[in-house]
């Protein structure tokens, strides 16, 4: 049995479909099955990170835990704070104590003990826990997913006509296909941990003008103009909007590391071992064909 703690989110899910094609028993934990939009033929489980109880609960039987929860979108309890800094540690000390194989987590290729934002720093601390429980485990750290970054630029694009450019938007990125990711997460999860840890980017660097670019190239659309935020103006709005919206202070903090800071990683020793990944174009052909389908 393997067990994917936050398996309906968008990573989550991919990483359940990749398991349940190679046939693998599967057990999806969330706080809500009732809500829950699960991958058919799993089963679902309440869990809260923030209830002790209720990970033992889901982790009896495991052979192997995937852990996709985070805070980057959340706030209070929800946030960083609680996901990142107790919720996951929680997590942790419950594998150690029902003796998994492996523990897979899914963290940040931003995670840094010196990073300005708080979110990818309580990351690090996570993995340095996760490094030094005694668990055998497997840390992935992703660069920015398609997925997620491609869904937010499309909206400007389609309803504005307007590209969404945070600082030059000149800072080349190694973005990655969560597909990938997920590839790369089912196939560790079901072998034993090996101590392993490694970057996930995309094959390609590309600055996020280029992004734009191709966005609406796939869509048939043509950008009008922008929507550009300047890294200074984002450095100055995100402490102020901190008290009143702190996802969206943090999103601020975070579009400012995107333009400012090296975001490019090799990632070819991972894709030689586990297959070749997606380009950003051939992942908007499969996701945008000729603007017929839009995320």
């Amino acid at each position: 049995m393997i067990v994917v703690f936050g398996g309906t989110g968008r990573l989550g899910r991919q990483i359940v479909e990749q398991l349940r094609q190679e046939a693998k028993a599967v057990r999806v934990v969330t706080r809500d099955p009732a809500t829950a939009n699960a991958v058919q033929g799993v089963e679902v489980v309440a869990g809260d990170v923030h209830d002790r109880r209720t990970l033992v609960r889901a982790a009896t039987g495991a052979e192997a835990i995937v852990c996709t929860v985070q805070g980057g979108n959340g706030k209070g309890n929800n946030g960083p704070k609680g996901i990142e800094g107790a919720g996951i540690p929680s997590l942790i000390g419950v594998a150690r104590d029902t003796a998994v194989e492996n523990f897979v987590y899914i963290s940040s290729a931003s995670a840094h003990a010196d990073s300005p934002v708080e979110f990818f720093r309580l990351k690090f601390e996570a993995e340095c826990l996760l490094r030094t429980s005694g668990l055998p485990y497997s840390i992935l750290r992703p660069t920015h997913l398609m997925d997620t970054w491609v869904e937010m630029l499309t909206e400007s694009i389609t309803k504005q006509g307007k590209a969404t450019v945070f600082g030059s938007g000149t800072n080349p990125v190694s973005w990655v296909a969560g597909k990938d990711v997920a590839k790369v997460a089912a196939a560790l999860a079901m072998r034993p941990g090996e101590g392993w840890s490694a970057d996930l980017g995309g094959p390609e660097a590309l600055p996020l003008t280029k992004v734009n670019e191709l966005i609406a190239a796939s869509l048939g659309l043509k950008i009008k103009g922008e929507n550009k935020m300047p890294v200074g103006m984002l450095r100055v709005m995100s402490p102020l909007t901190r008290p009143f919206n702190a996802v969206l202070a943090r999103q601020m903090q975070m579009g400012a590391l995107l333009d400012t800071r090296p975001q490019i990683v090799d990632s070819s020793a991972v894709w030689a071992r586990f297959g070749e990944p997606l380009s950003l174009p051939t992942w908007l052909e499969i996701n945008h064909p000729s603007g017929r389908e839009r995320l």
